[in-house]
């Protein structure tokens, strides 16, 4: 179990208490520790051989003890959703990522129907990294616990919470989700494995509600409910696409000219 008491974080501030960490964030190439010298850490999906660790949101924090210093970095990443070609979401600074509205331009290759957890998918998708030292698999990983929380903008809804978390393992350490999964429409009392009411209500995300997403992982030291020890988030911003905004102008002046 990492000892949380030596708690060093590389650009930040320790709120006391629950010993949060609340590092500022870097924006880039995952790597640690921040700062020149800096090692980067691989993101590649297992027999893909996809490779791409950059335009990441990340933090560090050192979790090491008796003078050892030992490197936990949680990274966050909005990305465009895969197989299609949708925009990228653009980095507009302040941990903020600006993402397309609407439907994914996704289609399936010829005799592979689309998923139904696809149909109402969004152009833009989000991944993330949790490692120390660089590595994402024991025993560098061992007593460390995280959890997701995701809050959308207006009445959209909230999903997952930041009270408690699940160990790291291999798919909670490297990952990318597309916000159409149906089990984000889930409350916390319907959801397996949890079914406790009132943590959250259930995202009820819809392709085209504009307006800010906020994504947040806390990392635990020691169980489920122990200090969080380190805590990123990001937030992708949803605006109009490029067509809509020449829609809406055409419209416009459409309405202009019954006006006149």
């Amino acid at each position: 179990m990492k000892n949380s008491k030596k708690l060093i974080v590389t650009a930040g501030v320790i709120s006391v208490g629950m010993m949060a960490a609340v590092a500022s964030a870097d924006f880039g190439t995952l790597s640690y520790p921040s700062g020149s010298g800096s090692t980067q850490i691989p993101f590649q999906w297992p027999g893909s051989g996809l490779y791409d660790n950059t335009n990441f949101v990340y933090t560090n924090t050192d979790i090491g003890s008796g003078g050892t210093s030992e490197w936990l970095t949680i990274g966050l990443r909005a990305n465009a959703y895969y197989g299609a070609p949708n925009t990228t979401p653009a980095y507009v600074g302040s941990n903020t990522f600006q993402a397309d509205a609407g439907s994914s331009l996704w289609s399936p290759a010829s005799g592979d129907p689309t998923p139904p957890d696809y149909a109402n998918a969004p152009r833009w998708g989000f991944s993330w990294s949790i490692s120390v030292d660089g590595s994402r698999v024991a025993p560098q990983t061992n007593g460390l616990f995280w959890s997701m929380r995701i809050v959308g903008p207006g009445t959209t809804g909230n999903w997952g919470t930041t009270q408690f978390g699940g160990a790291v393992d291999s798919a909670a350490a490297l990952n990318a989700w597309q916000l159409g999964f149906s089990y984000f429409a889930l409350n916390s009392a319907s959801t397996p494995n949890v079914m406790t009411p009132g943590l959250w209500d259930g995202l009820n995300f819809n392709a085209n509600t504009l307006g800010d997403y906020q994504f947040t992982i806390a990392v635990r030291d020691g169980s489920s409910t122990g200090a969080i020890v380190g805590q990123t988030s990001m937030v992708v911003s949803v605006v109009p696409a490029p067509g809509a905004f020449a829609l809406l102008g055409i419209a416009g002046f459409s309405s202009r000219r019954r006006r006149a």
